[in-house]
């Protein structure tokens, strides 16, 4: 059973209740199939049934699981929240799924699931007339329920984009191809560990083409390397996440989620120069490893022996 909080607020409700998922279709019933039966074969499609009451205590709860709605909102703003909803028992059963705010039933609604059957349940609202905080709210079955919390600002949050695409490098930097704040900040790259190896030096707000960040450890061989958006939270244009252990400049988030771009890094190593030849002013042409001798002068290599003649001193 999920743990409620309540708080002072008001939340004016318009409520659309999807199927994300085709029903599979329930096999034909006979006159001694019992009612419940019969309403899941007829709200299969529609899932518009009122809940039976009293529940049911004789089966299990259906499951909700994978909760999603956004963090924060502005006032007015419509709110997408769904979750997934799950009958574990071995009978196709209709029961009540509620969306709640703030403890309160908003809407409530009866489902109707095959065995074993898992669909998507979405409530739309809006969070007209609903003052500047942090609110709970969440969707229960009976037993069952998963909840979040629902920011409302008037303040629109910090966004960002990045695009970080595959690449060769020497391994001592790598290019951000773009990246978009909305606040400024920093664009870090993280290794497949999730360790921070650079990040870039201070970006103003707006967008950013070709952004070069350097490593603090060269990379030697191919890997997956992640860019990801962060903020200068504390303005001094300095990047501080791991100095502080993230309590600064954290990163641009999308519905709670960090924003990431993840690219394929393939080192190459610097090309190496063919040995050059070089010519001598008097024309003659050398390779590395070679002896050149000028007009008059005898060259000998090593481990050669040089004979030479006697010759007659007058």
């Amino acid at each position: 059973m999920s743990v409620r909080m309540y708080l002072t607020g008001a939340l004016v409700v318009v409520v659309a209740v999807t199927v994300a998922a085709a029903a599979p279709g329930i096999g034909a019933v006979d006159d001694g199939t019992h009612a419940t039966d019969r309403a899941v074969q007829t709200a299969q499609h529609a899932q518009t049934q009122t809940c039976p009451f009293p529940a049911n205590t004789s089966s299990e709860s259906f499951d909700v699981s994978n909760l999603s709605a956004p963090s924060t909102v502005q006032p007015g703003d419509e709110v997408m929240v769904s979750a997934d909803v799950t009958n574990p028992n071995d009978v196709p059963l209709i029961q009540c799924v509620e969306f709640r705010f703030e403890g309160d039933v908003v809407e409530r609604r009866g489902w109707a699931l095959n065995p074993n059957e898992t669909e998507t349940i979405t409530f739309t609202v809006s969070a007209e007339g609903l003052d500047e905080g942090t609110y709970i709210h969440g969707i229960e079955a009976r037993d069952t329920g998963e909840v979040t919390t629902l920011t409302v600002s008037e303040t629109p949050p910090p966004t960002a984009s990045v695009v970080f695409d595959n690449q060769t490098t020497d391994g001592t930097s790598v290019t951000v191809a773009n990246a978009t704040l909305s606040d400024g900040g920093f664009v870090a790259i993280h290794n497949e560990s999730g360790a921070i190896v650079g990040a870039s030096a201070h970006l103003a707000p707006g967008t950013h083409t070709n952004v070069s960040v350097m490593l603090d450890t060269p990379v030697v061989e191919n890997t997956t390397l992640t860019a990801m958006p962060h903020l200068d939270t504390n303005g001094n244009e300095t990047f501080d996440f791991v100095q502080t252990n993230g309590s600064e400049d954290g990163p641009y988030t999308d519905d709670g989620a960090p924003v990431t771009d993840e690219g394929l890094v393939t080192v190459v190593s610097e090309p190496t120069t063919p040995n050059e030849t070089t010519t001598t002013p008097n024309g003659t042409a050398t390779t590395p490893n070679e002896t050149t001798t000028s007009p008059n002068e005898t060259a000998t290599t090593p481990n050669e022996t040089t004979t030479v003649q006697s010759v007659l001193v007058v």
